[in-house]
């Protein structure tokens, strides 16, 4: 059976909570990444958007540049460990209606799992999966569009 540690994504950007949005805004935009997890003392915090810049910041006419990390990122995070099987993640995501989960081990950040993820290594999942579940995996696909983050 799949787990995180197979579909997973190691690209996963930290920041500490302190810096601004526009910092943030300019480090996603350069890793061509989505989202960003905080930090404090290398413990996570929260994470942030493209979503949460556009809500929070954008389509409230503020300004980046006004704003720290904390204001306007989500918390808690959702983690996962790195022999979660898939299923089980696709049911939590489903279950809190999120895009993301964080995978760590021991308090370690190891990677992040997204609704991408999923899709580009559906197939492996599909024959892996001892319970095949195409209908959970699919309302997965089709609703993530409306989730908060």
């Amino acid at each position: 059976m799949s787990t995180a540690r197979d579909i997973m994504s190691k690209k996963l950007i930290t920041l500490d909570s302190t810096v601004s949005a526009f910092e943030i805004a300019k480090i996603m935009d350069k890793n061509n990444v989505s989202c960003v997890v905080l930090t404090k003392n290398e413990i996570p915090q929260g994470i942030i958007t493209e979503r949460d810049l556009l809500s929070k910041v954008i389509a409230l006419n503020k300004r980046p540049s006004e704003f720290v990390a904390t204001e306007i990122m989500t918390t808690p995070i959702t983690t996962v460990s790195s022999r979660t099987p898939v299923d089980e993640i696709a049911q939590k995501m489903l279950d809190k209606k999120i895009r993301r989960v964080v995978v760590m081990d021991n308090n370690q950040l190891l990677g992040i799992i997204t609704v991408t993820d999923f899709v580009k290594h559906l197939n492996t999942i599909l024959v892996d999966s001892e319970n095949y579940k195409a209908e959970l995996y699919q309302n997965l696909l089709e609703d993530y569009e409306y989730w908060d983050n």
